[in-house]
């Protein structure tokens, strides 16, 4: 019986246990027939001698369980022999798993280390040669710096510090034409309902820049918390064509005097060569006209 046990898996226990359980179920179901009980709440000493069940029959049913239980003896302990088996080799894996961690850790640490030598060691040597070329880069500028480069005024520091500091701001902006300018109007409202039709629902300022008219709308200008929240609404703003209340409204970038110039040249240019050739579609992408047949 030893090699027999030895040798139990998980899948011997599920089957030796399925194999005990029907044995007995089989026989508590027969008891139940025999002595009429129609469930387990039915079953009580005192009805085990009532009228009308013999000794024989009572002697039968409980030779039977004694039967059934000893056949299984050996199988109870086969199961319970196989289950410490398992246990064994789970805590034996647990253990494994923990080594395999440690020494994975311990070869994270050293190639870390490797690696923060190594960098130190190329930093050394970077700092080393920026250095030489700093100084020597120095010296050559300070021979010809009053001869070859015009000094910068402070008026022109400025143009270029706020130049660069407008176009940031400008990233985080979009312009709005063809929205319905009334005069008392809701604006924050007219602008969700408009994100809500590109399916949008950002954070953001909205301003009408211009002066009212009653010929024409004036555009709308919103600042929004990041480029990205511009980017993605650029993205989605084609869309609108496909809806009924926004179809004539236009979401653009918040392009400078000069991008401004450009994208009417580059807009003029598209219009041109759309009507020289109308089997293909021509758009604006990255700064040029593209065209590809239509569809």
């Amino acid at each position: 019986m030893g090699d027999a046990v030895s040798d139990t898996s998980a899948a011997d226990v599920d089957i030796i246990l399925k194999d005990v359980g029907a044995d007995m179920n089989a026989w508590i179901g027969n008891l139940r027939t025999v002595l009429k009980f129609k469930s387990h709440q039915d079953v009580a000493v005192e009805k085990f001698s009532k009228p009308g069940i013999s000794k024989d029959t009572l002697a039968k049913i409980l030779f039977e369980g004694y039967q059934m239980v000893y056949s299984h003896r050996n199988t109870f302990e086969s199961s319970r022999v196989g289950v410490e088996k398992l246990k064994s080799e789970l805590i034996a894996a647990q253990r494994s798993v923990v080594r395999l961690q440690q020494q994975l850790l311990d070869f994270q640490e050293k190639l870390l280390n490797t690696q923060t030598e190594q960098l130190q060691g190329m930093s050394t040597v970077v700092d080393t040669a920026v250095d030489k070329g700093f100084r020597s880069y120095s010296q050559a500028l300070s021979r010809t710096i009053k001869d070859s480069v015009p000094v910068l005024s402070e008026k022109t520091l400025k143009k270029v510090v706020q130049e660069a500091v407008t176009d940031d701001d400008r990233s985080r902006n979009v312009i709005v034409f063809g929205l319905a300018d009334d005069a008392s109007e809701d604006l924050d409202g007219k602008i969700s309902d408009l994100f809500d039709d590109i399916e949008e629902k950002p954070s953001f300022e909205a301003v009408r820049i211009g002066e009212q008219s009653e010929e024409t709308n004036r555009p709308v200008k919103i600042r929004l918390r990041n480029s990205d929240n511009v980017h993605r609404i650029l993205q989605k703003a084609k869309n609108l064509r496909k809806t009924s209340k926004h179809r004539t409204v236009y979401i653009q970038p918040d392009r400078s005097p000069e991008e401004r110039a450009k994208h009417r040249e580059l807009v003029a240019e598209m219009r041109r060569r759309a009507s020289e050739d109308p089997d293909s579609y021509f758009f604006i992408f990255s700064g040029e006209v593209c065209h590809r047949d239509k569809a």
